[in-house]
């Protein structure tokens, strides 16, 4: 089993300064002329563009001679137009730590060790990594590192995760374009994780009662009705329910169609995906129930 693990490439805890080119910038230049440089310091690593979209690169600065000039240790290899952002953060890499799960609750910080360490996907509002031996039995915290100057961020910083020992059932790209949000760059992808959660869990609750769930792995029809809720729980929560509040009815009557066999789950040659051990009639669905759940003797 393994274990994907999604950390922020840019968390505001990350970030110790933010700025702006005044000028543009040449390919092979070693020279920012920013608005100000006040905040930004030797030795720090920043990264010019827009974070998280294609064209931002890393740099380090070198010195700091005056109000609105930085050296940078290495040339620029890209162009940039004045007016880009220049952010400037405390680390470059994740620290990736992991701990042994014991009573299902929260292990001690000092049960955590670094497990791995990842440099930071620039051009990705997440990075990733994928723990091999990953699964419920550990849990996981994320630091932000500076090789260099040896920072880090406090371990404490951010929240834990516990692995999962089962694939998620759509990738949080596919739920962005399914919601027309591809190019949203201020949607964080934790916003899209987390209704991503809220779809499965509501996908296996419906489920539960007539298939083995968790689905691993998960069938195309699973898959397109979370791609079809995570999109829909999203747009309510960022537009509201008047305008994304058809869509969502819609997501949710098309699994209740699955729960109540109306409809039915499908392994890729299209073969009816075997039931969970749930007893629904005897010796066969149209036959008259002999007791429903609630009554009394």
């Amino acid at each position: 089993m393994a274990s994907t693990l999604r950390i922020d490439s840019f968390h505001e805890i990350n970030i110790v300064e933010r700025g702006e080119l005044a000028a543009d910038l040449a390919v092979g230049a070693t020279a920012l002329t920013l608005r100000s440089t006040q905040g930004f310091l030797t030795g720090q690593t920043l990264y010019v563009g827009i974070l998280a979209r294609e064209g931002v690169e890393k740099a380090v600065i070198a010195s700091v001679p005056d109000e609105t000039t930085i050296n940078l240790t290495q040339p620029i290899k890209l162009p940039h137009g004045r007016y880009e952002a220049v952010t400037a953060v405390l680390g470059d890499q994740i620290h990736i730590y992991r701990a042994v799960n014991v009573d299902d609750s929260i292990p001690a910080d000092d049960s955590f060790t670094v497990l791995a360490t990842r440099e930071i996907d620039p051009d990705q509002q997440s990075t990733y990594f994928t723990d091999s031996a990953g699964s419920s039995a550990y849990w996981y915290r994320f630091t932000y590192f500076n090789a260099t100057t040896m920072a880090e961020t406090p371990l404490t910083a951010l929240d834990p995760v516990r692995g999962q020992d089962f694939p998620h059932y759509a990738s949080i790209g596919d739920i962005r374009q399914v919601a027309g949000l591809q190019n949203a760059v201020n949607l964080a992808d934790r916003s899209v994780e987390l209704w991503r959660g809220v779809a499965e869990a509501e996908i296996n609750s419906a489920l539960a009662g007539s298939y083995a769930v968790p689905f691993n792995p998960a069938p195309a029809i699973v898959k397109s009705l979370t791609l079809e809720l995570a999109a829909a729980l999203l747009l309510v929560d960022a537009f509201g329910q008047s305008a994304y509040g058809k869509r969502l009815a819609d997501a949710r009557a098309r699994l209740m169609e699955y729960r109540d066999k109306t409809a039915t789950v499908t392994d890729e040659n299209g073969q009816p995906i075997s039931t969970s051990n749930s007893i629904t009639g005897w010796p066969d669905d149209s036959a008259p129930r002999s007791f429903y759940i609630g009554q009394v003797f």
